[in-house]
């Protein structure tokens, strides 16, 4: 039988480079409309859902935070550094998935693998801003007009009849507000997810004015750190709020001026003052304390499991003491010149004028980077450390042995 011989088709010729790159680039840009349409159809198909189950009528606020989640999953970015904008930064939060970038004339915000997902410039004097899970605030100091915002656009704008002072956000999108008063010393209000009002305060100069407040993990209470004049000197009134009732509690009357509140559980609050460490429980009375013995507090970070980080100065000289959530000393002793400190479970982190040093918990320095221009925020997880210098944010790296 003859064999049947089949000459070598053009086709199975070897491609050139130039043509191997050409059908990379049309896969790719198929891979991309794919997943664009995936993400289109799980919105639509989400919609759907939630109109049926009448979740969305509800809550529309739900339905827009789902869209964004899955926007920011399946629609990554390119990856880091970025050229943010922002030059000057006075504020970075997490969001769940992204972050927030706060300069003088407005704020940013990216996904966590790169992408440019809002950008809000405000024109207010005195921004600042206060973050929940999936959404923020951001205020003027120096008017009365605050913007409510999910990662990707604006959700409400809002005119107060005073000033603000201060404003918080919860995980479920509760929204307090300190404003001026002029009735009495300061006004606080709490509105839903929806911007309904649910609880207004009007607060006396025995009361104090709201300079700290944090609500609880599961959104249902407020603390509030207010400060008065007493006896000539500064005092800081506790206040607990239960949203159902609206009754404020008072748990503690602490001489000093509160720099950070938060919640570390359930059941326990955190407060730091200019001269010590406090840590209550919700219904009343101290479980602990840690004091500054002299030192002047230069800033403070605790992470998400409620370990501190104290950067504390004497003159030239800087202390760094390391406590856990239960306010019990993990490390204490002198370290070089920094500006800022940045608490991650095990590991802290000091930013100088010139670059980042990394320690563990029993002051070790785990290794250290000079950085061409001044770090002036660390955002740090499990995954990887987000460092904002000039107008840059990239991801530090620690350096090769």
């Amino acid at each position: 039988m003859r064999k049947i011989s089949r000459g070598r088709s053009e086709n199975d010729e070897p491609l050139s480079a130039g043509r191997v790159e050409y059908l990379e680039q049309a896969r790719q840009r198929v891979r991309t409309r794919r997943i664009r349409r995936t993400a289109v159809l799980l919105v639509l198909l989400t919609a759907v859902v939630l109109f049926a189950t009448g979740v969305v009528g509800s809550s529309v606020t739900m339905a827009k935070d789902f869209i964004d989640t899955a926007r920011i999953a399946l629609l990554p970015g390119s990856g880091w550094p970025q050229q943010t904008g922002v030059s000057e930064v006075t504020q970075v939060e997490p969001l769940t998935g992204s972050f927030v970038e706060l300069g003088k004339e407005g704020c940013v915000v990216y996904s966590r693998s790169g992408k440019k997902l809002n950008s809000i410039q405000s024109g207010y004097a005195r921004p600042a801003l206060a973050a929940g899970r999936n959404r923020f605030v951001l205020y003027n100091r120096s008017g009365n007009e605050l913007r409510v915002e999910s990662r990707t656009q604006n959700l409400y704008t809002k005119q107060m009849e005073n000033s603000i002072f201060l404003c918080a956000v919860a995980d479920n999108g509760n929204l307090a507000v300190v404003t001026e008063d002029i009735s009495a010393m300061a006004k606080l209000l709490v509105y839903n997810a929806n911007m309904e009002e649910v609880l207004r305060w009007s607060m006396s100069s025995n009361d104090g004015t709201p300079l700290r407040m944090s609500f609880s993990p599961d959104s249902r209470k407020l603390a509030a750190a207010a400060v008065t004049a007493s006896g000539g000197q500064m005092m800081t009134n506790l206040y607990l709020i239960n949203l159902a009732s609206g009754d404020p509690v008072s748990i503690a009357n602490q001489s000093g001026v509160p720099q950070w509140l938060g919640w570390t559980s359930a059941s326990t609050l955190l407060a730091v003052y200019d001269t010590r460490v406090v840590l209550y429980n919700a219904g009343g009375g101290e479980r602990a304390a840690y004091e500054f013995a002299g030192n002047t507090l230069k800033d403070v970070s605790v992470d998400a499991a409620g370990n501190i980080a104290l950067l504390l100065g004497s003159g030239q000289l800087h202390q760094t003491v390391l406590l856990d959530k239960n306010l019990n000393v993990q490390f204490s002793g002198s370290v070089a010149s920094a500006n800022a400190i940045v608490r991650a479970g095990s590991l802290f982190y000091l930013l100088s004028d010139s670059g980042v040093e990394c320690c563990n918990v029993s002051g070790e320095r785990q290794w250290s980077q000079t950085l061409a221009a001044k770090p002036q925020a660390l955002l740090a997880d499990a995954k990887e450390l987000l460092l904002f210098s000039g107008n840059t944010a990239q991801v530090l790296e620690p350096p090769q042995e």
